[in-house]
């Protein structure tokens, strides 16, 4: 009976989108109202039919009932306090799961802007919401049309017993997936991807009606810096996952999965850039449009990644021909829809794209819309070159991290020196005498703060390098090829110039207009800042993004350039030591096994950590858990974080002489990382906060208003 409920409910779900598309989009052409609130309705209903589906996968779990297979597989087998969490994660645990968490969260979306504009029921809205129902309406087409990703397939009856238990225990979720981070990084990702959605749609609904003013940007654009803050958060919690669950040491492998999240948040960036010059001064028409066209894309592409098989990964699904031929006609439909609107709205275009001077903020916008597209191209050309025909550039070649990391520090570098410079440069032209009184300040503080680098480059990360060549093997080979010596640290003294001035001038900016409050509102420094915040919540929010994004940026350089890593083969007898870097790790002796109450065993290994004067650091246990049910194997790593780098220790298990390995990495300068993401994330929320409506949009809603009174 679940089965046939959620089966049910996911047809009417397909059927309802396509009736909501064909009666927003023909009751907006053929003027008829009621066909067009009509559709409005079938938007919230079909957000209802699909909310019914997550709540059935989602009542089954909380309930352990095994009556639908999905549930055998994700179901989390373990006694973790946690485990009400995992349950309820585990609804999106899995390839079918995840798709149905999409497809209903746009459908949210989709019901969201329907209740906001449903006063006004005005043509681009109604519009855009046709196109979104057409995208749930495909998206949905792929559960009900493919067993592989229909989460309502029942368990065979061989399976359960009587009484509707298992025969046998299920093997169900991952334990990799039974995670804290784990919990919140799918649904954060799956926020952010069904997000960019919405500007797509509107930008096909502008070309649709004709009306290529602000307006669609004036809808659209604070769901695209939303969706943006979820696409963030999400690469950041599953790096922090990565991290901590995975045992490897590192937070990004440059895997297809992984690369598809940075693709739409490469081009993300282009798009709210693109919304603003729009918004405010009446350009970047065509690429406002292209970017959200390209963005949505770059997400659907991460699905057909990994649901076609055209890429290896460890995250990939299995291939699956639906999802496949789905996932690309979504694709294919939507470049052409922009192209064939472009060129048919092509005379109906007033655009002031025109740059003056590259040297101004338009310049520079556009040149950050030019290397984000570009990151963003090359990084999805890499990603798939492995799965294309021989005669094109790198086709047929799997491409190792080196050439991603060559590709990206100067993208990388470059888009921040952007951020650093643009805000000091004026619109159209810059004049050379202010632009140099507005760099003075952060220019003397950033060589402060560079020159601390500087003193850490030299007396760390250089003899560190020399350590780590001279060793030679895998790690040398790793540092060697992204070219000789002083190549490399070259761009390890850009990297930490970049983000002093960044650091600096994004500061000097939030000071700038704290100062300016102060001085004309007779506001105390304190109450001048929470106010800039509350009242230009756009442009601190932004400032304050740019300085999370030079945290990290510092981050990166120490913690991808300059890692110590070794692995050990040892007897791990009582006092036993072994030195890496700056440390000393000394053995409490052997393994210690325990169970868990679902026989699980855990493997730990005891040591104390010491620095080179002997100082205690503390006790790590760094453990390995191996699964009952699949034998599967997590590694349960122990980190010991300081200001400036992290020791990070992982127990990879017993060698056949009986002898422990122990792999251990220090990651210099990884805290800012995560301290430069919260940052980021936090200024890019402050920018989604409501603002006032601007004079277009107000006039717009009094005049639609009028025509209904009249």
């Amino acid at each position: 009976m679940i089965a046939m409920a959620g089966n049910a409910l996911q047809v009417l779900a397909l059927a309802v989108a396509l009736a909501a598309a064909v009666c927003l989009i023909g009751g907006v052409k053929l003027r008829r109202e009621g066909l067009v609130n009509t559709g409005y309705l079938l938007v919230f209903a079909n957000a209802l039919m699909l909310t019914g589906c997550i709540a059935i996968i989602l009542a089954c779990m909380l309930s352990e009932n095994y009556s639908l297979a999905y549930v055998v597989s994700n179901y989390p087998v373990t006694d973790s306090p946690l485990k009400p969490l995992y349950e309820v994660s585990a609804v999106w645990a899995g390839r079918q799961g995840s798709l149905l968490l999409w497809t209903w969260l746009i459908s949210v979306y989709a019901a969201v802007v329907a209740w906001k504009r449903m006063h006004a029921t005005d043509d681009l809205s109604s519009t855009a919401l046709g196109v979104t129902e057409v995208i749930v309406a495909l998206f949905t087409a792929t559960l009900v049309l493919s067993e592989s990703n229909n989460p309502f397939m029942p368990t065979a009856a061989e399976y359960l017993n009587a009484d509707g238990t298992l025969v046998s225990p299920a093997s169900g979720m991952n334990p990799l997936l039974m995670h804290w981070a784990m919990i919140l990084h799918p649904p954060a990702t799956f926020i952010g991807y069904a997000g960019v959605t919405l500007p797509f749609a509107y930008a096909m609904a502008a070309l649709i009606c004709g009306d290529l003013s602000a307006r669609w940007v004036e809808l659209c654009d604070r769901l695209a810096v939303f969706a943006f803050i979820f696409l963030t958060i999400g690469m950041a919690l599953g790096a922090v996952w990565a991290y901590v669950v995975l045992g490897w040491g590192g937070f990004w492998a440059w895997d297809a999965v992984e690369n598809a999240s940075l693709f739409s948040w490469l081009t993300s960036v282009a798009m709210i850039h693109s919304f603003t010059m729009y918004r405010k001064h009446g350009c970047f028409k065509k690429w406002s449009m292209f970017a959200a066209t390209i963005t949505f894309i770059f997400v659907v592409l991460g699905t057909f990644i990994t649901r076609s098989g055209l890429v290896q990964s460890v995250h990939a699904f299995a291939e699956d021909p639906v999802s496949t031929y789905f996932f690309l006609g979504i694709m294919v439909l939507a470049g052409l829809a922009f192209l064939i609107g472009l060129v048919h709205r092509h005379g109906t275009y007033e655009d002031d794209d025109q740059i003056e001077s590259m040297v101004s903020k338009n310049g520079s916008y556009y040149l950050t819309n030019i290397v984000m597209i570009v990151g963003a191209v090359l990084c999805a050309y890499l990603t798939i070159s492995s799965s294309l025909p021989s005669f094109l550039p790198l086709g047929g070649q799997v491409i190792p991290a080196g050439v991603y990391n060559a590709v990206a520090r100067p993208v990388g570098t470059l888009f921040c020196l952007l951020m650093a410079v643009c805000p000091m440069l004026g619109w159209r032209k810059t004049d050379g005498a202010s632009f140099a009184r507005n760099m003075r300040v952060p220019a003397i503080a950033g060589a402060v703060i560079f020159c601390g680098f500087m003193v850490l480059f030299v007396t760390k990360f250089v003899p560190v390098y020399n350590e780590v060549v001279a060793a030679g093997g895998d790690q040398a080979a790793a540092y060697t090829e992204q070219g000789p010596a002083p190549y490399y640290f070259a761009w390890t003294i850009l990297g930490f110039f970049t983000a002093s001035l960044l650091f600096t001038s994004s500061l000097y900016l939030l000071g700038r207009g704290m100062s300016a409050r102060v001085r004309n509102k007779g506001e105390a420094a304190p109450l001048a800042l929470v106010n800039l915040f509350r009242h230009s919540p756009a442009q601190a929010g932004g400032y304050l993004a740019h300085l999370g994004v030079a945290i990290a940026l510092a981050g990166l350089v120490g913690s991808t350039m300059y890692v110590t890593e070794r692995t050990f083969d040892v007897s791990a007898t009582p006092n036993e030591t072994v030195e890496v870097g700056d440390y000393v790790l000394t053995f409490d002796g052997g393994t210690e096994d325990s169970f868990d109450a679902t026989d699980n065993m855990i493997r730990a290994v005891g040591m104390t950590v010491y620095d080179r004067s002997g100082r205690e650091l503390g006790h790590i246990a760094p453990s390995m858990e191996v699964s009952a049910a699949t034998s599967q194997q997590t590694l349960n790593a122990a980190v010991i974080t300081t200001p400036l780098e992290d020791l990070f220790v992982a127990f990879q298990g017993v060698n056949a002489d009986g002898s422990l390995s122990i792999h251990v990495k220090i990651n210099p300068l990884i805290l800012l990382n995560w301290i430069g993401a919260g940052v980021a994330v936090a200024g890019i929320a402050f920018a989604c906060l409501p603002r006032r409506a601007t004079p277009l949009l107000a006039a717009d809603e009094r005049a639609r208003e009028e025509a209904r009174r009249g």
